[in-house]
């Protein structure tokens, strides 16, 4: 399947399922806490809000709409300082938040494979494991290095969501990249924006 060769979005503008797990997907979706789920996250772009929150804003307006009161930060130690803004902004705005640096346990790298040097780097397995003993009850994920965080996806048991991921290049901003390949290189303005 590619559905970025599809001419038709018949998915969209028809309801076509292209593959046959419409009643599958469905029942999942009529799961415990799903529907509520769903809606509430439709609220953040719903009735014309899409594009008027920051991404910092929707976590907490999820947070307000979901009822959830502790959050956890798994996030790189490359950005203590953008981390503690963050966790301070949540925190102003009634959220409970713990925080869990990537160099959480103290693991030199040839502790993990041996070929790799003494020093002590990133550990996302081990902040998997304390976030997952903690009483939050969502996890924001903030900067983590690719492959980092595709360990911490794989070893987390808690809903989590990014905030922001690793892109040194770009400031973090990924879709830089992109922009900068369709050849203007400016972002792309929120109300030119397809709802995402």
């Amino acid at each position: 399947m590619d559905c970025l060769k599809c001419t038709t979005a018949s998915c969209q503008t028809d309801r076509r399922d292209c593959t046959g797990n419409r009643e599958t997907v469905l029942d999942l979706y009529r799961a415990d806490g799903n529907p509520d789920l769903y809606e509430q996250a439709d609220r953040l772009v719903s009735e014309g809000r899409a594009g008027t929150l920051s991404r910092a804003e929707e976590i907490l307006h999820f947070c307000r709409d979901r009822g959830i009161g502790t959050v956890s930060l798994a996030y790189c130690y490359a950005l203590d300082r953008e981390a503690a803004a963050f966790a301070a902004y949540l925190r102003e705005g009634g959220v409970r938040v713990s925080s869990y640096r990537c160099t959480i346990n103290g693991i030199a790298e040839n502790e993990v494979h041996e070929a790799l040097g003494n020093g002590v780097n990133c550990n996302p397995v081990g902040q998997a494991l304390a976030v997952n003993e903690d009483d939050s009850e969502l996890v924001v994920e903030f900067g983590l290095c690719l492959g980092h965080d595709i360990l911490f996806h794989q070893y987390i048991t808690k809903p989590f969501t990014v905030f922001a991921v690793k892109d040194r290049v770009h400031a973090h901003n990924p879709l830089a990249f992109l922009q900068a390949r369709q050849g203007n290189g400016e972002p792309v303005e929120p109300d030119k924006q397809d709802d995402q």
